[in-house]
């Protein structure tokens, strides 16, 4: 199952915080924009109407990533977030970057941080 907030601080421990928020930034804001003008200006056909509604969907998919990396950056808690999974890069790699998979399934990621904090409740 994917668990967004380990995989932002992997990508956070391998590539650092300014690369990692960049990312995922213009991962809300250009895919929101570009599915917008997809859906503005593809004078609604179906395929435009799906294709719109999918980057903007991407677009979604990165809000949770993009908080996560911030509040974690912020803690600066990276490292602590993925504890001893570190000690076998490789096998951790492979694992985060099957899960990173999941960020092109429309509304994955929100749906899944949200099911997890509904979990994580008392």
């Amino acid at each position: 199952m994917l668990n967004a907030r380990k995989l932002v601080a992997i990508d956070l421990v391998f590539l650092g915080s300014k690369a990692v928020i960049t990312e995922f930034s213009a991962g809300v804001f250009l895919s929101a924009v570009l599915g917008v003008f997809v859906l503005v200006r593809g004078h609604g056909s179906v395929a435009q109407i799906v294709l719109g509604s999918y980057l903007i969907s991407l677009g979604v998919n990165y809000i949770p990533m993009l908080i996560y990396a911030i509040a974690i950056t912020r803690a600066r808690s990276a490292r602590a977030e993925l504890g001893g999974e570190l000690n076998n890069k490789r096998v951790t790699m492979g694992k985060y970057r099957r899960q990173s998979l999941w960020l092109l399934v429309p509304l994955v990621v929100p749906l899944t941080v949200f099911s997890q904090a509904q979990m994580d409740r008392p």
